[in-house]
């Protein structure tokens, strides 16, 4: 069970070595996405990013429901049902927001036995790699 895009993409069982959290931290900040998680009560729990420009540190620790329209709460609570029961693997959404394409996925985390535990969303502005083509394997800094 799991998001599967193409081979050897998506959440894996293989794990290897392990960091401290001041490097987790870094890698999460790092990240060419921004990152949203609610437990599996539907609580935030945790973000990072500057394009959820409208959360607020208030919104941690308080149910999604609580800053989210009645049509938002909505599309929340059928995907979380269909995360839930295993139905559905991913949710996708398109937003374009001061000229940016800004993709928006969301991904139920499952833990090892396979037990809903929440929701990972991702959002990340992808304007400047939607129409690249071909290969490029060479550094071209200069």
């Amino acid at each position: 069970m799991g998001h599967q895009t193409t081979p050897g993409a998506g959440p894996s069982a293989i794990l290897a070595g392990s960091l401290t959290p001041e490097q987790m931290d870094l890698v999460i900040r790092h990240l060419p996405v921004q990152v949203s998680v609610t437990d599996e009560h539907g609580t935030l729990v945790y973000w990072h990013g500057d394009l959820f420009a409208d959360c607020e540190l208030r919104h941690v620790g308080v149910h999604v429901n609580e800053s989210h329209s009645e049509h938002a709460r909505r599309t929340i609570a059928r995907m979380e049902a269909a995360f839930r029961d295993g139905s559905q693997d991913e949710a996708t959404f398109r937003n374009i927001e001061e000229g940016r394409l800004i993709l928006l996925r969301y991904t139920p985390l499952r833990d090892s036995a396979g037990t809903y535990r929440g929701i990972m969303e991702t959002m990340q502005d992808i304007t400047d790699i939607v129409g690249l083509e071909g290969v490029k394997q060479t550094l071209d800094w200069d």
